[in-house]
């Protein structure tokens, strides 16, 4: 994994990334589940330093602090998602936007059935709309439009959608429709969930 760039300096540092692979995935596991059961701003670096059974100093000389862990923990997510998009996502790029549409969301349900806690961690992002918010999915946002209002923009020249119909608003408007249909079914108590739904 590449490290981010955030405030100056690197995440992780490069004292965490010399760790034998174990002990950094207990840490990133014992955040991971921290983050997905509490918002950002309700998590605690207490509790991830308790149960990955590290000392506090040992913890700040890897991260300076909560959110670097949190942009690293939600990086590993992100960059899950994107494998099984790109696993499962044997389609040319030439399909129609709605048909190339409905495979990609067909993967990321995938991802979401087999990573519950990344999707109850991303769950929680959505719901703050604050800060850590605007770091971290805004900027996704601004991708998954750009991308889909130049497939929306290729249907229109190809005759598949009107040209009538406003490219931007289109591309937002499934966006919405994704975020919000997902985050009702993540989000609920039942943590069966259901593929067809």
């Amino acid at each position: 994994m590449t490290r981010l760039s955030y405030g100056g300096g690197s995440i992780p540092s490069k004292t965490f990334l010399n760790l034998d692979k174990e002990k950094q995935n207990r840490i990133v596991s014992c955040a991971l589940d921290e983050f997905s059961e509490r918002s950002f701003d309700n998590s605690k670096l207490s509790n991830i330093i308790k149960n990955a059974q590290i000392p506090r100093g040992s913890l700040y000389q890897y991260f300076k602090g909560k959110m670097d862990i949190y942009l690293y923990v939600m990086e590993i997510t992100r960059n899950k998602k994107l494998e099984y998009i790109q696993n499962y996502f044997t389609y040319p790029m030439d399909l129609p936007f709605f048909e190339l549409f409905e495979h990609m969301y067909v993967a990321g349900i995938e991802f979401a059935m087999e990573n519950p806690k990344m999707v109850k961690m991303f769950t929680h992002l959505l719901a703050s709309k604050g800060t850590i918010y605007d770091l971290v999915f805004k900027e996704n946002l601004g991708i998954a439009l750009d991308i889909y209002s130049k497939l929306i923009n290729r249907d229109k020249e190809q005759g598949r959608i009107r040209k009538d119909i406003d490219t931007e608003t289109l591309a937002q408007l499934v966006i919405d429709m994704t975020v919000n249909v997902t985050t009702n079914e993540v989000s609920s108590e039942n943590l069966e969930l259901d593929f067809e739904n």
